[in-house]
């Protein structure tokens, strides 16, 4: 009975936060170039970025990006902080290697100070890997995506910790893997704040941490009608905390702060999934060559060999 009841609590808990993950979620994405319009002579390393609101399959791009900064920290740690002019947010990384992007954006409404942020991990494939201090090998490195320490700049974040594999290869996510992360405010690690997952497909949940603030969950399977081996699906994370927190932003008055963050991710089919399947294909042909040799040489077996008949005629 008691283990009943705490399940029906636990429902009750996570329905409660349910209304506060709203449709407007906001987050950072890169504008990929098109193949068909870059040429060598004009190739440029500026990489631009759009802010994304909506979910992930009705999305609208954010054009007001006023009261608006970014953090950008390259694989050395370095941050450059950097005021948004216009309707993107671009910049040009120096070297080759990992670099992550923050956004922040406050605003007022109905007495609360919102505080929209959003964090993104971006390769830049271009650059003098040598100018690097932790060096990498197409961006596989462990340390250049996963368990950073807080931005000391951003009062909410969520960072994602080193996954757990179920395949040997160390350099993506993929289906099937196990995606830890953590929630800080102020720099402190907080264990009662749950995180909401959206995948591409329309897959959602959310899930509190556990006793030592862990959240994790196994990412499903691509639910794609074509899927294609190249084909990476996205998701993203997102929390959420309200503080009783009074102030004046840009002249206005606020009685509560909500902090949201949100952070998207890509991943693929698992590779087990296609290494099964050539396993099991190569099987197949290996179990239909044997049969039919068996076959053909049982056919070769049965065949008589004719008989010379000799006629004395004498």
């Amino acid at each position: 009975m008691k283990n009943n009841f705490y399940k029906t609590i636990s429902i009750f808990i996570l329905l409660a936060f349910l209304p506060l993950f709203g449709s407007n979620t906001i987050w950072l994405e890169e504008i990929k170039a098109k193949s068909c319009c870059t040429t060598t002579a004009k190739k440029s390393n500026a990489k631009e970025f759009n802010i994304k609101k909506g979910n992930l399959e009705n999305s609208e791009t954010v054009h007001d990006l006023k009261n608006a900064k970014v953090y950008i920290r390259d694989m050395n740690d370095q941050i450059i902080e950097q005021n948004i002019n216009g309707k993107k947010i671009s910049f040009t990384p120096l070297h080759k290697g990992s670099y992550h992007l923050f956004f922040e954006q406050k605003s007022v409404e109905g007495g609360i100070l919102h505080v929209a942020l959003s964090s993104l991990r971006v390769y830049n494939k271009e650059g003098n890997i040598t100018k690097s201090i932790i060096k990498e090998i197409r961006g596989k490195t462990i340390d250049s995506k996963h368990a950073k320490e807080p931005l000391s700049q951003l009062p909410f974040e969520v960072i994602m910790e080193r996954p757990i594999r179920k395949h040997h290869i160390n350099c993506c996510l993929y289906s099937g893997d196990i995606a830890p992360f953590k929630v800080y405010y102020k720099g402190e690690l907080q264990k009662n704040i749950p995180l909401k997952i959206t995948m591409e497909t329309g897959w959602t949940n959310v899930i509190k941490p556990s006793d030592d603030g862990v959240i994790s969950f196994e990412i499903p399977r691509n639910t794609y009608a074509k899927k294609e081996k190249k084909h990476s699906e996205k998701m993203i994370v997102e929390a959420i905390y309200r503080v009783n927190e009074s102030g004046i932003h840009n002249g206005e008055s606020y009685h509560d702060i909500e902090y949201v963050m949100s952070m998207p991710l890509s991943f693929g089919p698992s590779p087990l999934e296609y290494e099964s399947k050539f396993l099991g294909f190569a099987t197949a042909i290996g179990v239909m060559l044997v049969f039919s040799l068996g076959v053909y040489y049982n056919r070769r077996k049965k065949q008589k060999t004719p008989k010379e008949i000799w006629f004395d005629e004498k």
